[in-house]
């Protein structure tokens, strides 16, 4: 991950070269950043998905200011360069012995001529890319393509405007995640989405968590206006009471914007509607069926990670606020009990789901795992060390970071989650307790990772600034994609919950 802080490094010295003693094409400056416009589609040069890989392939795209748009273009020898994509640090490269239909793609330095391009004019302001390999062959559109995402190839040089590249200096960005990049999405998505007119219940829950991250983090009042309107509206929209829900995980997640509203606020309104709340939802849902735990929902008998984990969290946010340490106990008897069924502490896997096997009789556990249930227990364990500072809680913290990071995801971006209902929301739970694991251990294992995947995320975003829940996939320029917010926010929760972590 450390090559990320490397790459950021060598684009800002490509930005200072002058070259010297080699003739330049005109019109184009060594060391300068530059957009480079289809002549035939309108469309910009891209690395697809804003790739950070070798091999990658490279495209066209819409116009989204995204780095993956962007390339230093740096003389080597006689009107020959080499283009480095300012968004992953790696340069434009001939895939194969250049002929008709090789596939051109990103690749690191090999300091030969796969990834030496030839620029030549080719009149009215655009210009040919050849590469040094073979000049016979040029930088192609791929069968004159028109749609997001037509990929570019070598084909034999023609003046067709297929092959003909416009170049337009642009002024080199910084790379997300920054406060300014974490505000710019935070306010795109806010108000792109509407957010305030949302009646949803634990999607909103979660969506005002968000709003409480960019409050804790920049401490900017915008953020805790926000949030005063948003709990109006929540309570409007359903109900003082909200035992009527029969998801017991539900109530839960708002307790947990009240209890962290009180803490970030002062607001004791909050701090009564959590303490109120909590203690009705756990009274309900607290059974002895499999020695303990909390059902899920109201007249099931499955217990699931996604309210033993936030209610263990809730539990210790309450015992700060109110001082009354009996949370605590509730917060680890929970805990404890989870890794009875659910919490593997020698893997750090977090399992969904403990429910009776109808045929059997015996409780059985659902296998799979998902990233908002990873978060909460990271969350609960950091909180439990913080408060009783027994190592063991450190080292179940350490391995479910890393479990999330190396065994779900492989280091690689977080790019999946997105098949609809509940599931989009849940990376943007899993970043706010990455941060708070970073923050309360004082362990930075998981920073370059998180670093990454802001990275990538922000320049996968689309016009309107929306980053989907696919982070290693572009956003769509298509409508529907603005349809609900929730997706979206995990994006907002991930610049803004990393941009403070410091390796």
């Amino acid at each position: 991950m450390k090559l990320l802080y490397l790459r950021s490094a060598v684009v800002m010295a490509f930005l200072t070269i002058t070259a010297t003693g080699f003739a330049q094409t005109g019109g184009i400056t060594s060391g300068a950043v530059y957009s480079l416009r289809s002549k035939s589609n309108g469309k910009l040069l891209d690395v697809s998905n804003a790739s950070v890989d070798n091999g990658a392939m490279v495209d066209t795209w819409t116009d989204t200011r995204s780095d993956a748009e962007r390339w230093i273009v740096k003389l080597i020898s006689k009107n020959t360069y080499t283009l480095t994509n300012a968004g992953s640090g790696k340069l434009l490269h001939a895939a194969a012995v250049p002929a008709d239909s090789v596939k051109v793609d990103q690749s690191d330095d090999t300091n030969s001529d796969d990834v030496k391009w030839v620029i030549k004019k080719a009149g009215s302001g655009a210009y040919f890319l050849q590469p040094a390999a073979n000049p016979a062959f040029a930088l192609n559109l791929n069968a004159a393509g028109t749609a997001d995402g037509t990929k570019v190839n070598l084909a034999a040089s023609s003046n067709a405007a297929v092959q003909k590249w416009v170049f337009q200096k642009e002024t080199a960005q910084e790379a997300a995640p920054t406060l300014a990049t974490a505000k710019k999405v935070f306010e795109d998505w806010y108000n792109g989405y509407k957010i305030e007119e949302h009646k949803g219940f634990w999607d909103q829950a979660e969506m005002m968590e968000t709003v409480l991250d960019a409050y804790e983090v920049t401490r900017d009042p915008i953020y805790k206006a926000r949030f005063d309107v948003l709990y109006k509206n929540f309570i409007s929209n359903h109900k003082e009471d909200w035992m009527y829900n029969k998801y017991n995980d539900d109530i839960t997640w708002a307790v947990l914007f009240c209890v962290r509203g009180y803490l970030l606020t002062g607001n004791k309104t909050y701090l009564d509607k959590a303490k109120d709340q909590y203690d009705k939802m756990y009274k309900r849902a607290f059974t002895n069926s499999y020695g303990g735990g909390l059902i899920w929902f109201e007249t099931k008998t499955s217990k699931n990670a996604c309210i033993e984990g936030p209610a263990a969290v809730a539990a210790c946010y309450l015992a700060e606020a109110t001082g009354d340490n009996t949370y605590y106990d509730k917060a680890i008897a929970l805990y404890s009990w989870s890794k009875i069924y659910l919490f593997n502490p020698a893997t750090g896997k977090v399992k969904d789901n403990v429910d009776l096997n109808k045929r059997t009789g015996l409780p059985r556990t659902s296998n799979i795992s998902f990233t908002y249930n990873q978060g909460t227990f990271l969350g609960a364990a950091t909180m439990l060390y913080n408060y009783t500072r027994e190592a063991t809680y450190l080292a179940e913290a350490e391995k479910l970071a890393t479990f999330t990071r190396d065994t779900i995801y492989r280091g690689r971006v977080m790019n999946n989650e997105d098949s609809g209902g509940d599931l989009p929301g849940f990376k943007g739970i899993f970043a706010r307790y990455a941060r708070k694991y970073t923050a309360g251990t004082g362990k930075t294992d998981l920073v370059d990772w998180l670093y990454l995947n802001a990275r990538v995320a922000y320049n996968n975003r689309n016009t309107y600034g929306i980053i989907q829940t696919k982070w290693a996939t572009r956003t769509s320029e298509d409508k529907p994609v603005l349809k609900k917010g929730f997706g979206p926010s995990t994006a907002v929760s991930l610049l803004m919950n990393t941009y403070p972590l410091k390796k």
